[in-house]
């Protein structure tokens, strides 16, 4: 028996956003149930076996193949407890802006169908509960700071949209300002 860990539950996370555990598709991860070290393809450690859907958390369990002397280490160090996260990717298959959807906190729309792409060991997790996500394309979602958004796929709630508006208005004004032009100046004469 491997070391039980939760790969996702619904809180709200370091995109703002926050996954729906009924939502997740799992069938092809179930296929393929790859464990991978820090998200880097080719570093296969093990696969995460007895994936189940609990009180809105997605479980599972790890089982390092100590088939690499990586394996090994990351084995030892789940057992010792200095290494304690995972870290999930998901493919954002659709959103929803809905408003019975939303906590506290969140600032994206909620991810309502995701599918499962490949779990991780990771040293330090991208936020509480080791979220990665991913788009479509497959490609990871960077880490954003602030109210920064993470990426397209993860569209901002209205208010939060209308803010990041009215904030880039201010800073268009002050560079017009201090360029010595009218606050009303456009994004082309303040280049020119």
């Amino acid at each position: 028996m491997g070391k039980k860990v939760r790969i996702s539950d619904e809180s709200v996370n370091c995109y703002g956003t926050r996954i729906l555990t009924s939502g997740i598709d799992l069938a092809q991860y179930e296929r393929n149930p790859v464990l991978l070290h820090m998200h880097q393809r080719g570093t296969v450690v093990g696969l995460v076996k007895n994936l189940q859907v609990k009180n809105g958390e997605l479980l599972g369990e790890l089982e390092f193949d100590c088939a690499s002397p990586l394996s090994q280490q990351l084995k030892k160090q789940y057992e010792f407890g200095s290494m304690k996260m995972v870290s999930a990717n998901f493919l954002i298959l659709e959103t929803s802006g809905d408003k019975s959807l939303l906590q506290p906190g969140q600032t994206a729309e909620t991810v309502t169908r995701s599918r499962l792409f490949e779990v991780s060991a990771v040293d330090i997790g991208g936020n509480d509960n080791a979220i990665v996500l991913s788009s479509p394309d497959g490609n990871l979602l960077p880490l954003a700071a602030g109210g920064e958004q993470a990426h397209p796929c993860l569209p901002l709630l209205d208010s939060v949209s209308k803010t990041f508006k009215k904030e880039m208005e201010m800073e268009t004004k002050t560079v017009a300002l201090l360029l010595g032009l009218p606050e009303t100046a456009d994004e082309k004469t303040i280049v020119a």
